[in-house]
């Protein structure tokens, strides 16, 4: 049993949520106003956060910021009419974990609080995980390179946790657009195959043997610590 804190104004909407995730076996604890949701996540600590953005007095956008200023860690989902790239990469960018556009299908939203909630659970607190050079700590997004502290971006600390909640499966480039940036997996940017490029000489082990994968026409595959060391 997870705690989950709802933030949505809408009433149906809140009591759809509400029965589903009781059903699933969560503790759901709700608020409609961002003023209630402020002063809750100051009195109680929650395992994931379901946020709307458009809030009767104010902006979900600053709970959210709020959060990560105060240091928590807790994984956010917003939940908002808001379907725009733009909307999403301001989202993402403001802390959330993941980003459901509204009106959504109920078992998509519970496989994305499980998936959340699964991952929170995988990446125990001040739990280190070597990939390659790196020693990374999810929760605290803290990463150190050949032992020294180093920095990675929020994309950067977001695909390196989906890769390896795959396992060392092979994840094509279509997954990581939608699964990832959130993108239709038709779009024709670059931006993965660029990024992936980076990443992979990050990861990179000493001696120049590869820790990131391309599988020609196929995607990418993160090596498992004992075929990469």
């Amino acid at each position: 049993m997870a705690r989950l804190l709802l933030v949505e104004d809408d009433p149906t909407l809140r009591l759809s949520l509400e029965v589903a995730l009781r059903l699933r076996g969560h503790e759901m604890t709700s608020a409609r106003l961002l003023a209630d949701a402020q002063r809750i996540t100051e009195e109680q600590s929650f395992d994931l956060i379901l946020l709307d953005l458009g809030l009767p007095d104010g902006d979900g956008l600053e709970l959210c910021h709020s959060l990560r200023r105060r240091g928590s860690i807790v994984p956010i989902l917003m939940l908002t009419a808001r379907g725009t790239l733009e909307a999403r990469v301001e989202g993402l960018g403001a802390g959330a974990d993941d980003y459901l556009a509204k009106p959504f299908e109920l078992p998509e939203l519970v496989a994305r609080v499980e998936a959340l909630l699964r991952r929170k659970a995988w990446h125990g607190p001040g739990e280190r995980t070597k990939v390659g050079r790196l020693e990374i700590d999810f929760r605290a997004r803290q990463t150190w390179q050949d032992g020294k502290p180093t920095h990675l971006t929020d994309m950067e600390y977001r695909v390196l946790e989906y890769l390896l909640d795959r396992r060392g499966d092979v994840v094509s480039r279509e997954e990581l657009l939608l699964r990832v940036w959130r993108l239709s997996p038709n779009n024709k940017t670059r931006t993965v195959d660029v990024f992936m490029s980076r990443l992979r000489k990050i990861l990179q082990n000493e001696g120049g043997l590869k820790v990131l994968l391309s599988v020609r026409g196929e995607g990418y595959r993160l090596l498992l610590a004992d075929e990469s060391s």
